[in-house]
């Protein structure tokens, strides 16, 4: 007898703290600290999408349970912005950790050969994979995401097809870039002109010079600006990214130097 109420409380311990740790979380972005590579975490309680994945399985399964609950193996989507293995190299290993219910990646076909193999396993775990290209748009109950790139017919690059995203949540805009250069960012200026400014920007590129425009900085990252990056041989983030922020008194927050970032 004695036993069973031991259970009993147990249980009923256990219900308890489930219960306010799904009150307690509430719906954020999350710009990880992956190393030199991007993954940002878009969450609600309901639904959890991973806007790219860093370039190593042990520090993005490492971020990611400190801000999903022990309990919870299930990802509801995945965006690869890129083929390129900072941002989807993480993958694998999240794939035999979590289940993975859909995943969105740039139209661009490439044969790079890692990618290759990551799209053969996730066709072998029957996960649904579709692609989606300038003016398709993902709503849920708490984000509206607009895609602004990729412009295929214009564009052909790994880089300049990345998926560029304008998140509206929580009463705040964000702007996730992959890996676009100063050709496209001149281009979506052109394009969306206003439609681009943001309170938060995620730094094209990880702050290569050959990105971030001082036309593109001005017109977005107006609360702060993201640089991810991580300990690296490309000398990222290039001293020109850091003078235009700095000449536009543009605040900016190093993963490498601050560490993960959430804003709710």
């Amino acid at each position: 007898m004695e036993r069973l109420i031991l259970i009993l409380l147990l249980i009923n311990f256990t219900l308890s703290f489930l219960i306010l740790d799904l009150l307690n979380r509430s719906s954020f972005i999350g710009f990880l600290d992956v190393g030199q590579g991007s993954s940002v975490l878009i969450y609600n309680p309901k639904l959890q999408i991973l806007y790219d994945t860093g370039p190593q399985g042990f520090k993005i399964i490492s971020s990611l349970n400190k801000f999903m609950p022990f309990y919870d193996r299930t990802i509801d989507l995945i965006i690869i912005s890129h083929p390129d293995k900072d941002h989807y190299g993480g993958l694998f290993s999240i794939l035999n950790r979590f289940n993975v219910r859909l995943f969105i990646i740039s139209p661009l076909i490439s044969e790079e050969s890692n990618y290759k193999l990551l799209l053969d396993k996730i066709e072998k775990l029957k996960i649904p994979i579709i692609t989606l290209k300038a003016g398709d748009e993902i709503k849920t109950n708490y984000e509206d995401i607009l895609v602004l790139n990729p412009e295929i017919e214009k564009f052909k690059s790994d880089n300049q097809t990345s998926l560029v995203l304008k998140i509206y949540k929580n009463n705040k805009t964000f702007l996730l870039t992959g890996d676009i250069d100063q050709k496209v960012e001149k281009y979506l200026i052109e394009k969306y002109g206003e439609l681009l400014n943001s309170d938060y920007l995620l730094i094209p590129h990880h702050g290569s010079k050959y990105s971030s425009s001082y036309e593109f900085l001005k017109i977005t990252g107006n609360i702060l600006s993201i640089i991810q990056v991580g300990k690296n041989k490309y000398g990222h983030p290039h001293t020109e990214v850091i003078e235009r922020l700095e000449k536009l008194n543009k605040k900016y927050w190093r993963t490498d130097i601050h560490g993960e970032l959430i804003i709710k």
